[in-house]
Formats: structure tokens, sequence, C-alpha cells
């Protein structure tokens, strides 16, 4: 019986998942960070044998050797490090598995169009705008990391929301209840307390990209201020969308849009509010949210790499067992 095996890595963590030819996952692993931008060959290999070993521990019987590997991987955008990707991932699995490297956006955007053309849009503690069009030719919008650019992020949202909540405490008005949430989410009874947490912080990035919940909450519960920081985040995302959409897939093309990341676990706020501005400016775009993790996706793409389409037998197996 083959193998296939998908590899999601990031720059936080790796998330792999081993299945039959089937579809049916027989092991998961996660592991630390594998971001080929910033990972010494060094770690990138101890992480990998980590993963690798992990997987082992739980299917005995499986020869790695004959398994076709398709790895997601951040800043695998290049050749260069697609390439030292590779040369890892065989010295540790053999020569004889079969390995296919991608960016990890591809993971995303397969978990919800199970290998076909669309644009995903992912939005968790960064965010990018990432699609492949019928002719497999892959293009972006934004992603230029939280200094440059990670519109409609959890960093983003969050990081307008302390603002807004800061001006708030300095204007003495009482116009929105994330003031309070501030205080009640970092533990502060001050904002200079919150100056020391943050710049202190060994991870200042996920620590504001955490409010992001924050503000969602208090869209919810309508207040004024948290719902214009998530109208304007709606209508950025949706920009970036049509933009992508009209530079790199054919005019009247109906297209998916996968939403993928934390900020649309609430399915009635972002995802509702793209949906329906993309309705009114560009009716060729759906927006889908996946039912399979990313991970999921690229056991999509360990298929699609040997030249084979999946099944939606194949589909619900791995949504069923992810």
């Amino acid at each position: 019986m083959g193998y296939i095996l998908g590899i999601d890595g990031g720059g936080t963590k790796t998330r792999a998942a081993l299945a039959n030819e089937n579809g049916k996952v027989i092991a998961q692993a996660t592991v630390g960070a594998t971001n080929l931008n910033s990972i010494s060959n060094q770690l990138l290999i101890q992480t990998l044998e980590e993963l690798f070993l992990s997987l082992k521990n739980q299917t005995r019987n499986v020869e790695f050797k004959y398994i076709h590997i398709f790895a997601g991987i951040a800043g695998a955008g290049n050749k260069t490090n697609r390439c030292r990707f590779i040369d890892v991932m065989k010295r540790i699995v053999t020569n004889t598995s079969q390995v296919h490297v991608e960016t990890d956006p591809v993971n995303a955007l397969y978990s919800g169009t199970y290998g076909k053309p669309g644009i995903v849009q992912i939005s968790g503690t960064g965010s990018i705008t990432y699609g492949i069009n019928s002719k497999l030719q892959h293009d972006r919008v934004g992603g230029w990391g939280y200094f440059l650019g990670d519109e409609g992020s959890g960093y983003d949202i969050g990081r307008q929301g302390i603002m807004c909540a800061l001006k708030t405490y300095d204007s003495k008005e009482d116009n929105t209840i994330l003031l309070p949430n501030l205080f009640s989410f970092f533990k502060i009874v001050h904002p200079q307390e919150l100056m020391k947490k943050i710049y202190s912080s060994p991870t200042p990035k996920n620590d504001i990209a955490a409010f992001a919940k924050i503000v969602l909450d208090a869209h919810k519960q309508k207040d004024s201020v948290a719902g214009e920081i998530i109208t304007n985040v709606a209508k950025e995302l949706a920009t970036n969308i049509i933009m992508l959409y009209t530079k790199h897939f054919q005019k009247n093309e109906k297209t998916e849009v996968v939403l993928c990341g934390g900020v649309f676990s609430e399915e009635e706020i972002l995802p509702r509010l793209i949906a329906t501005r993309l309705q009114k400016l560009q009716k060729n775009l759906q927006v889908i949210l996946p039912k399979m993790p990313p991970v999921g996706g690229s056991l999509i793409g360990a298929y699609l790499s040997q030249g084979k389409e999946p099944s939606q037998s194949v589909i619900n197996n791995i949504i069923d067992t992810i």
C-alpha cells in the first residue's frame, strides 16, 4: 500500500499528517518552526528528525522510503530554499522518497479548493493573499510582514484595538469597551504597565495579535469603535482579494476564495462582511471556509504531485480522520 505525507511548516510550528492511499490519516505530529528564511540547517535537521521519529513511533509497519511527500513550508518561495529543504529531507527519509516543496499558503488554499485553482486569504498572526490560476501560475498580494504590511492580520486588528483603547484613555472619553477590556486582558491597571509588558515581551507580535479576539468580541457587543476597525479590515481584505483576482485570473472566471486563519473563526463577522463586499464588487468570487486544516491541504498536494486528482472519497477520509 502507498502512503502520502503532508507537511505544513511555518514560523511558529510545523504539523505533519501521514495517510494511506485512500486518504485515511494514520499518524500526525507537531514540532517546532521550519521557516526557511529564519532557521539554520542544523535546527531544521533536528526539527524534521523529531517529526519523523514521532510519526515512526506511531506507525511501526510503514516503509518511509516509499512515501510521497508534499511540504508547504514558509520561506520556500525561492529555489535555493526549496532545494535546501529537499536536500535535508532526503538525508532523513532516504533518496527513494519523492519530495515536492511549495510555499506554505498552498496548503491553506488546497484545504478549501481540494487542489483546484483559487485564492486563499490567510489572516492569522500575519496575513497574505495568495492565488493559483488555471495555468498553475502562482501570485500574491501583501504578506510583507508586520513592519511593512499584514493588513487584516491578527496583529493588525489587535494593534488597532490597543491604539483605540489608549486614545480613549488619553481623551478621557467613554466611547468604547476596548479600554476596560484592555486592562482586563493584559491584567494591568494603567497603560504604563502595558508598555512594559509589550516592550519586554519575547513575543510582542503574538501578544498584540492575541488582542484581536477582544476586538472581535467587542464588535459582537455592538461597540462602535471595534465595529469601525472590523469594517475597515473587511474592506481592506476584500480589496486585496479583488486586486489579486484582477491581475492574475481571467476576466469573469468563477473563482473560490478560501478564508483561512484565526481571525475568521467567527463565521458571522469577517467572513460574512468579506463575502458581502465581494458580492457587491465582484460576483465571480465565492467565499468558502475550509473543512480541513492546512496540513490536510498538504495531503491534497501530495496527491496532485503524483499527477492524481483526489476523489471525493479521499477528500472525505482526510476531513474525517485528520
